[in-house]
Parts: structure tokens; sequence; C-alpha cells
């Protein structure tokens, strides 16, 4: 039962990851909802109103989005202007899943991308959010926290530059996608981007021993030298059953991803879950109770 004048939610990327969860969100929630994706078999395996969009290419479809709309961008940030260009300016707000790899400092085409997004909206003449995410752990098929595990299972040694001292402060999808509804909830909360991710940072070594604890087992991190690290990396393309590491995956790890999430606690009155508690959510021995 949809509630009685309740905007409209157009999730566009329906059917990915977190997509998929917001649709499965608002659908509980009783918001009307237009799922958009590129895939017809996949997109006929969601709630709501279904459109089919390319947006790599011009399809015909273009004209499902209305006034009053919200419209979230859970494709991907390159998508940003193609998305400004099909909304009407009367939208009630575009919500953007962006990325905290605009803060890298190492050259990343994908960084590129959530920066040039930021500042085509910052011209645009409608109302838009950017949420940026660290690193997402928790979603079905994601490859991230499941992919470390599969390697600590197989090999519990994890060879990592400096020892693995690099902060990193992964969140849980489910708390992206309530940063999202949370979002959604403030109208009053626009133009701005606020980044969101677990409640602290901590090593990359203590990471990796959390992830083992939650599998009931354990890992030793051995450090080793960057370009031995980079080598070994390229050999998971060929490895049967190794889970592939790339290049610019190594160089980051030599990089902070600590974020300050103040703004996510004061402007969405949101606290992100502990990487404990994700940790078991993720690998089943904890309830989504939130």
């Amino acid at each position: 039962m949809s509630r009685p004048n309740a905007s409209r939610i157009v999730v566009i990327g329906a059917t990915g990851r977190v997509g998929r969860l917001l649709a499965q969100r608002f659908t509980r929630r009783g918001h009307p909802l237009l799922c958009i994706a590129r895939n017809a078999d996949a997109l006929r395996q969601m709630p709501g109103e279904h459109a089919l969009l390319d947006l790599d290419h011009a399809d015909g479809n273009e004209s499902v989005i209305h006034a009053g709309d919200i419209v979230i961008n859970a494709a991907h940030a390159r998508y940003t202007s193609r998305i400004v260009g099909i909304c009407p300016a009367d939208i009630a707000r575009l919500i953007v899943i962006g990325s905290t790899r605009y803060l890298s400092r190492i050259p990343d085409s994908k960084a590129d991308e959530v920066r040039v997004a930021v500042a085509f909206l910052k011209d645009a003449e409608l109302p838009w959010v950017v949420l940026h995410p660290t690193m997402i752990y928790g979603a079905e098929g994601e490859n991230n926290v499941q992919r470390m595990a599969a390697l600590i299972r197989r090999f519990h040694i994890v060879p990592m530059p400096g020892g693995g001292r690099a902060l990193i402060q992964p969140v849980h999808v489910l708390d992206v996608v309530e940063a999202v509804a949370r979002t959604i909830e403030r109208p009053d909360v626009r133009n701005i981007e606020i980044d969101v991710g677990g409640p602290q940072p901590l090593p990359y070594w203590q990471f990796l021993q959390a992830i083992a604890r939650a599998n009931a087992t354990w890992v030793k991190v051995l450090p080793l030298p960057l370009p031995l690290v980079r080598l070994m990396a390229r050999m998971t393309a060929v490895l049967p059953r190794v889970p592939t590491i790339q290049d610019a995956e190594v160089l980051r790890l030599q990089e902070d991803k600590n974020i300050d999430v103040g703004p996510l606690e004061c402007v969405l009155g949101l606290r992100p879950r502990t990487l404990e508690e994700g940790l078991e959510l993720t690998f089943g021995t904890r309830s989504a109770d939130r």
C-alpha cells in the first residue's frame, strides 16, 4: 500500500547490489517505486513499476522521470550528467551514490569520474545530494570482504605493503541504504556531499584479522616490499580458484582511507554499525536488526 502523497522514488541501477536493497527497502515502506535498469530479465524480478533504460545509449525510454520524483543514481557516478539530462528541473531531488575514492591522491579514473560528477551537479539547476561511501561490504555477491575471506580461508597468509598499516573504514551496505533513506526523509538536506563510512578507521591488518575471526579462522599479515606485492597480485590473474587482484588495488593499500563521519551523524542522525556487527551480519552469525 503506497503512502498517501508520498513522492515516487526512482531507483536507477535497481538491479545492482545496492539498488536491489534500496528497492526492497522502499517497497516495504510503502513508497511508490520505479525501478530502472538495462537488463530486462533482472528487471522483471524487481518490485514496483519498471522501465528499461541503457544509460550508455539513447533508447527512447527517457521520459519516465516526472516532476516531483526522488531520483537515486545507484548505477554509477559517471552517469550523473546523463541522468540530469533526462530529469525535469522540478524533480524533488537527485541522490547520487558516489565514492570516497574522490579523496584518493593516486591517479585513478574512477576517482576522476566521481569528481567530474560532483562538479557537474554543482552547476546543475536541480536539488541534489551526493553520498560518498567508503569500501562497501555485506551485499550479496560483493567482492571486497567476501573475496578477502576466500583468500584468508585458503592461504591464511596475506602479503601487504608496509604490513597493512594504512587505515581503512569500510561501511556495511545496509548503512549505505539507511543513509539514502534518511536523506529522502530530510527534504531540507540538499546540495551537499556527505561521506558515509564505518564508525571508526582501523589499520588494514586489523581489518583482515576481524574477517578471519568472523570466519572462525586465522590470518597472518606478511610485510613485503611494494614491487613484490604488485608482482604477486599480477599472478592472481592466472592462478585457478584465486580472486584476481588489480594493480590499482595494491597501490591504494598504501593510502589511508579514513574519513570524518561526523556530518553523517549530525546531518542524517546515522551512527553506522561497527565492523564486528557488520561482519557477523555478512557471514550469517547476526540478524539484520535495524
